[in-house]
Parts: structure tokens; C-alpha cells; sequence
């Protein structure tokens, strides 16, 4: 369990990371203000703020177009991930269903007797 809540954790980081990365990198903030553009880089919704704030609407476009490119990215590598997490657990499956057949083809086989050799 606290495997699991470490690993979700962490890989929400990463992928907030990459994603404020990606949208920061992507976003055209020329002709703003030093301290504007800086804001408007934080987030998608700080961007449409600075925009309403400054009347910079031509901000908006980009600002979307941004978002949406940055989120199309972590969806491709999440999908990466998943892949490859589901193709590691299939080998380590099929390592375990191999293991398991050799172990029992060296074991001697099991005998039943009818019911009434019992009696």
C-alpha cells in the first residue's frame, strides 16, 4: 500500500513537471512585461489572468494552444508507461507460469486410487 501511494505521488510530480515544462516552454509571451510573462507562465489559468488583467488577449490562443499541447505530451508518455508497466508484468507472469510448469514436471506424479481399493 505504501508503495503504491509513494509511486502515485511521485509520478504526479514528475508529470506536473513536465507538464508546467512543456506549457512554460510553448508559451509565446512576447510584448509582455517582464513580470507578466513570468506570471502568465506559472499556469493556464495565471495566463488568462495576466490576459484579462493587461487586456493582452492575443495572450489566450496561445495560452490554450499551450496547455493543450503540454497535456497531449503527458498523455503519450503515461500511455508509454502503461505499455511498458503491462508488457514487464506479462514477462514477469510468464516467467512465474514457466517456473512453476518445471517445478512440476520434476516432481513425481500424484496417484489416485479408486474408492473402493481404499476400503
Amino acid at each position: 500500500m505504501t508503495l503504491r501511494q509513494v509511486g502515485a505521488a511521485i509520478g504526479i510530480a514528475l508529470l506536473g513537471s513536465l507538464l508546467a515544462g512543456v506549457f512554460r516552454d510553448r508559451l509565446d509571451v512576447t510584448g509582455l512585461p517582464g513580470q507578466a510573462a513570468h506570471t502568465a507562465g506559472e499556469s493556464v489559468v495565471a495566463a488568462h489572468l495576466v490576459a484579462e488583467r493587461s487586456g493582452a488577449t492575443q495572450l489566450l490562443a496561445p495560452a490554450n494552444s499551450a496547455y493543450v499541447h503540454a497535456m497531449g505530451l503527458i498523455l503519450v508518455v503515461c500511455g508509454i508507461a502503461s505499455l511498458a508497466a503491462g508488457l514487464l508484468g506479462a514477462a514477469f507472469l510468464l516467467g512465474v507460469a514457466a517456473a512453476r510448469r518445471d517445478a512440476d514436471a520434476g516432481s513425481p506424479p500424484v496417484v489416485t486410487l479408486p474408492a473402493d481399493v481404499r476400503q
